[in-house]
């Protein structure tokens, strides 16, 4: 289970501590604080030139230079005040015996979100406050720069903290209707990628879940993870009775970590909403409360791998690895091992012998088919999840990681086949009963622009209007047209912009609406 290409690897057995490099060592801790402080002053002097350049490009050298820089000093305050305290956060996790029980860094991370949250709200309210008192005061350079520098924040505290913050900014970068366009762009960076824990922390979580030592269950077990995620690494293993497997092992006490990062954010968001109602970040919340239990749970995860399994179980081109059944539980899960290319890697598919055009076909059409026809699908297809390899009649598309493996309701599934062939077919009545079937709620006042805006951000494709329109704009639009979106059609239109944007990697010339209306017409 890797997004490497296939090929053989020395087999490492059970390894003493000391001779991994690992976490939980003083200067492991010394550098994870370094790094805080390392991303921080690159952060500080960004954010200086950014307003040195903003000013002389300007032209602005005269009155708005004081304010500029009081708002860059103000700033400045709060990312070293925040810096200081995820430091402190990323020692106590880098320490030996961390638990995310304890009090003092969860209170770090909360507090860490806390000056992020500040920050972004004092420097909105300020230049909200100098525009109505002082508008020559405010240009549009410096909500240029506010929406910038916020972003920044968001991202590095992502990246620092991981876990729920890396999740809520992806989907936060799908929501042009939430945020300002700066932000979505910043944000559609982060990736579910981050260190690995240690291997004295992943062979102890291992070992409390088949409770016994590794070499009971196990015949070799590689230290070094072939992926990390925010919530759980990946391992290569071979089980007693020889079978090769792809371990995937659950952060210990991640759970409780992120149940502490979501109350927090509640906390936040409330007041941020208290303090400006017109800022709906609830969604974010929303979304997440509904997705991580789901990501959490090994068990389900295993069933739906079965369930996924058995769908499309009569593809010979399209590969779901199998749950080795045994020794997996909440926190634990085993799978056979699958090889093969990361789908978004051109030259090794063509080294493969795999033609991307036809690996892009075989990806649309799979996925088509999970929504229309089998009513479950596969609903986190990054490209790290998705392999392809050489098949006996052509590519065959490997999927990986289930812990958002869902299924799709009917109604659902019927809603969006009435949206897909209104697209097709220019008709705009329809389109807009097929995405209010979907669970939309639209403004009475709604334009074809706004109407096609909604569709880019649901599923995928260009967020920018026909006629050039700035996307930060169309996300005003969209915030003002639509209601509450349902989390199950936000979760499945993430997944169909995946596919949008690796297909385009692929072959931009692909039809993929012509693929999809195939199997909407069933």
């Amino acid at each position: 289970m890797t997004s490497e290409e296939s090929g053989p690897r020395p087999e490492r057995r059970d390894t003493p501590a000391a001779e991994v490099a690992e976490a939980g060592t003083p200067v492991e801790a010394l550098r994870a604080s370094g790094e805080v402080f390392s991303r921080a002053a690159r952060r500080s002097g960004e954010e200086a030139q950014a307003v040195f350049e903003a000013m002389t490009g300007g032209g602005s050298l005269g009155a708005t230079l004081p304010v500029r820089l009081a708002d860059l000093y103000r700033a400045q305050a709060f990312l070293w005040t925040g810096a200081g305290f995820a430091a402190g956060e990323a020692i106590g996790r880098a320490v030996p015996g961390f638990s995310p029980a304890v009090r003092g860094v969860l209170s770090q991370r909360a507090l860490v979100l806390g000056v992020i949250a500040a920050d972004l709200w004092t420097g909105y309210a300020a230049l909200r406050e100098r525009a109505r008192w002082f508008p020559w005061l405010v240009r549009d350079e410096d909500w240029s720069l506010q929406h910038r520098r916020g972003a920044a924040r968001v991202l590095d505290a992502a990246l620092g903290l991981g876990g729920t913050l890396i999740k809520a900014g992806q989907f936060a970068s799908t929501r042009p209707d939430l945020l300002p366009a700066a932000y979505t762009e910043t944000l559609s960076r982060l990736q579910d990628r981050v260190a690995p824990q240690s291997w004295p922390a992943i062979e102890g979580a291992v070992s409390r879940e088949i409770e016994g030592p590794l070499s009971g269950a196990f015949r070799s077990f590689e230290p070094e993870p072939i992926a990390a995620a925010s919530i759980a690494q990946v391992h290569r293993a071979v089980l007693a009775d020889g079978r090769p497997v792809a371990v995937k092992v659950q952060y210990p006490g991640i759970e409780r970590l992120m149940e502490a990062d979501l109350s927090a954010l509640e906390g936040i968001f409330g007041a941020i909403s208290r303090l400006e109602p017109s800022v709906g970040l609830a969604p974010i919340l929303e979304y997440l409360r509904w997705t991580l239990p789901l990501e959490l749970d090994f068990v389900r995860e295993a069933q739906a791998i079965g369930k996924l399994g058995r769908a499309l179980g009569e593809r010979g081109d399209v590969a779901v690895p199998a749950v080795v059944k045994g020794l997996n539980t909440k926190r634990l899960l085993v799978m056979e091992l699958a090889e093969g290319v990361k789908i978004t890697d051109r030259e090794a598919l063509i080294r493969a012998g795999l033609d991307p055009k036809e690996v892009a076909r075989l990806l649309v059409d799979a996925y088509a088919e999970q929504i229309f026809r089998r009513g479950v699908l596969h609903a986190d297809p990054h490209p790290g999840n998705l392999l392809a390899r050489p098949g006996p009649d052509g590519p065959v598309l490997v999927l990986l990681d289930h812990g958002l493996t869902v299924d799709v309701p009917e109604s659902l599934s019927d809603a969006l086949r009435g949206t897909i062939l209104a697209l097709e077919e220019g008709d705009l009545d329809a389109l807009t009963a097929g995405l209010e079937r979907a669970g939309l709620r639209l403004g009475p006042e709604v334009d074809l622009e706004t109407l096609l805006g909604i569709v880019g951000v649901l599923l995928g494709g260009e967020e920018r209007s026909e006629g050039g329109g700035n996307v930060g704009e169309l996300g005003l639009k969209l915030g003002a047209s639509v209601g509450s979106i349902p989390v199950e059609l936000l979760l499945m239109g993430r997944a169909i912009g995946l596919i949008d944007g690796i297909t385009r990697q692929l072959d931009p010339e692909l039809d993929t609406v012509g693929i999809v209306a195939r199997y909407a017409r069933g």
